[in-house]
């Protein structure tokens, strides 16, 4: 089997989103109790992930839902502190893997169509592209709401493929969520890759769709996957 098209998921895969929110809420939490919230850090910590986890990660009132649970009055003062020391965390860490960039460029100069396909928010993943500066490096970017659904299943894989001109069959998909990416690119036909780091690393897979057919732990071992089905 000849693969000609390599797609690839964003958080975790291409960066450590997972460190990368870990210690953006914990450097959050941090600034909040400096700026006078009366709370532990343990505490204060796990109401924001509860709150996250709640209402989801694209919700920009974060803060003042945690204030509320918190029994406390929304403080303009310390939300800004929350969202300053957010902000300046999330990008000092908005960095590629080291191997990131080096394997995309190996993938583009052996011949292979390189893309993207992702869930989430627009306008947050293209940031994501931009700020890691990979934007240009694919050949096709397919964002699952751009195309019209609410997540990453099977039809926005679709879409990718016939942008970059492939097949299921010739086409691999690199993530590392089962049940939010590998899932949805196996009901699409294509190979999974499963790349083991970040929050999904210890997820077990709960249906036959979820269980991957090959796992890394860093993007170079695509090359020896790809060399195998030759």
């Amino acid at each position: 089997m000849v693969i000609k098209c390599i797609l690839f998921g964003i958080d975790d895969t291409l960066y450590d989103a997972s460190l990368q929110k870990y210690l953006a809420r914990m450097n959050a939490v941090r600034a909040m109790i400096e700026a006078g919230l009366p709370v532990d850090p343990e505490t204060a910590f796990n109401t924001l992930k509860a709150i996250v986890a709640e209402y989801g990660e694209d919700y920009d009132r974060h803060f003042d839902r945690m204030l509320e649970r918190l029994g406390l009055r929304v403080s303009p003062r310390i939300i800004a502190a929350a969202v300053a020391a957010y902000h300046d965390t999330k990008f000092a860490y908005l960095r590629p893997h080291p191997e990131t960039v080096p394997t995309l460029l190996k993938l583009r100069d052996h011949g292979y169509k390189i893309g993207v396909a992702s869930a989430g928010n627009p306008v947050k993943q293209w940031e994501k592209l931009i700020r890691l500066g990979l934007q240009h490096l694919f050949h096709h970017v397919v964002i699952a709401k751009e195309v019209g659904y609410e997540t990453l299943e099977w039809h926005v894989f679709e879409k990718a493929l016939k942008a970059l001109n492939s097949t299921p069959k010739e086409s691999l998909f690199v993530g590392c969520s089962l049940s939010e990416e590998l899932v949805h690119a196996k009901a699409a036909g294509l190979l999974t890759v499963r790349v083991k780091r970040g929050s999904h690393r210890s997820e077990t897979p709960k249906t036959p769709g979820e269980t991957p057919d090959y796992e890394i732990s860093n993007l170079t071992e695509i090359f020896k996957i790809i060399e195998e089905m030759k």
